[in-house]
């Protein structure tokens, strides 16, 4: 969804994950760090991809509390750094 106050919340568009497919896929199960996807939006309206979200899927036990089996990612913005590039360039 397009959260915004000018034109109020669109929405950008969607994914489907079939999480029953892969839950029995004992190949994807045996893997322990799950393999990065990437994703492609869809918006009904049209028939090209919006643009592709690149993640990982894992399915927890229920039971299971953050911490304790499932690690916890820290997904927060990195604190922007500053570079110098130089570049020389030789008439040849």
């Amino acid at each position: 969804m397009d959260h915004d106050m000018l034109f109020g919340d669109e929405l950008i568009g969607n994914t489907l994950v079939d999480l029953e497919d892969r839950y029995f896929l004992p190949d994807w199960c045996a893997i322990k760090d799950k393999p990065i996807e990437y994703r492609p939006i869809h918006h009904p309206s049209s028939a090209v991809a919006q643009g592709v979200i690149k993640c990982w899927i894992e399915i927890n036990d229920a039971k299971c509390t953050p911490g304790q089996e499932a690690p916890v990612w820290d997904i927060s913005q990195k604190p922007p750094e500053e570079f110098e590039v130089r570049v020389c360039v030789f008439d040849g």
